[in-house]
This record gives structure tokens, C-alpha cells and sequence, in this order.
């Protein structure tokens, strides 16, 4: 059996910018924007095979989306 790593990142918050984080995010990855009460849910499912892919992907995904939350 092979190990497997996986994480979600969330964020919540308005949906203008929850639409934007979302066309950030590169081909390959499983999202959804999910609407709330007062504005959204972004999910990304994140999987790799070791710890280290799994911590490399989500500080891209961090650098990226990181200017975008204002």
C-alpha cells in the first residue's frame, strides 16, 4: 500500500473575492465554492505523496492567493 497525503484549505468571505482566489487555482486541483449566508466558501482538496510535496503545494497555493484577500 502506498502512503498518501491529503489537506483542504478553506477560506471564507466575500464572494468577489472568493471567485477571484478561485481562478488562481491551477488545473489539477478538486475546488469548490460553496455559498453561505453572507458570502462564500472556497475548498481545495490538496493531495501529494510525502509530507514535504504536501507542504511545497500549499505554500505555492498560499503565495498565490496571498495578495488577492484585500
Amino acid at each position: 500500500m502506498t502512503d498518501s497525503f491529503e489537506t483542504t484549505l478553506e477560506w471564507t468571505g466575500e464572494e468577489k473575492i472568493g471567485r477571484r482566489l478561485g481562478t488562481l487555482i491551477p488545473d489539477g486541483f478538486q475546488s469548490e465554492i460553496t455559498q453561505l449566508d453572507d458570502g462564500v466558501k472556497l475548498s481545495i482538496q490538496i493531495k501529494a505523496d510525502n509530507l514535504e510535496e504536501l507542504r511545497r503545494i500549499v505554500d505555492e497555493l498560499l503565495t498565490l492567493f496571498s495578495d488577492q484577500d484585500e
